[in-house]
């Protein structure tokens, strides 16, 4: 025999589930983006403009237009950082010589995270899909624990009937 409720109950259960499920996968795909939304964030939020020396370039395997540019900087604070950067497309774009200069970003907070200043750009997606994934994650919760709301609620009424 069929009874509406149960049914209800039941789909308000499948919701909670399909939610979670979505929430999961949304939040893995914000994470496998965290490193470039932070950088990102970071630089927008407080850059320091700076040069950098650059102290070595080492070719990509396997992709002849490609370089490593591993360079150092100092902070306003007078620490010394090194850091590299992944140019697949170094044949086409500003060429530097070791022993350069290098303009560079670093954060006023994060002194590690930079860039090179114009290449910053280039983690717009990453910070795209962190954000995203994060409110669509907590939009989820919310559909979710609203959802668990009405699954009691439905639980108490059935105490009267």
């Amino acid at each position: 025999m069929f009874y509406p409720r149960e049914a209800e109950k039941d789909h308000l259960f499948n919701r909670v589930i399909l939610l979670t499920v979505a929430c999961c996968v949304v939040l893995l795909l914000a994470s496998m983006a965290r490193g470039e939304g932070i950088l990102y964030a970071a630089l927008k939020l407080g850059a320091v403009e700076t040069t950098g020396t650059v102290t070595q370039m080492d070719d990509i395997r396997m992709n002849p237009n490609g370089k490593v540019i591993h360079y150092t900087y100092t902070d306003d604070k007078g620490q010394r950082h090194e850091a590299e950067y992944v140019d697949e497309r170094y044949a086409q774009n500003d060429h530097y010589e070791t022993g350069g200069p290098i303009p560079l970003l670093y954060s006023r907070w994060l002194p590690a995270q930079n860039s090179i200043a114009n290449r910053v750009d280039s983690n717009r997606p990453g910070f795209c899909i962190m954000t995203g994934g994060v409110l669509l994650a907590l939009l989820f919760l919310g559909i979710s624990f609203k959802t668990l709301g009405r699954i009691y609620a439905m639980k108490e009424e059935d105490r009267f009937y």
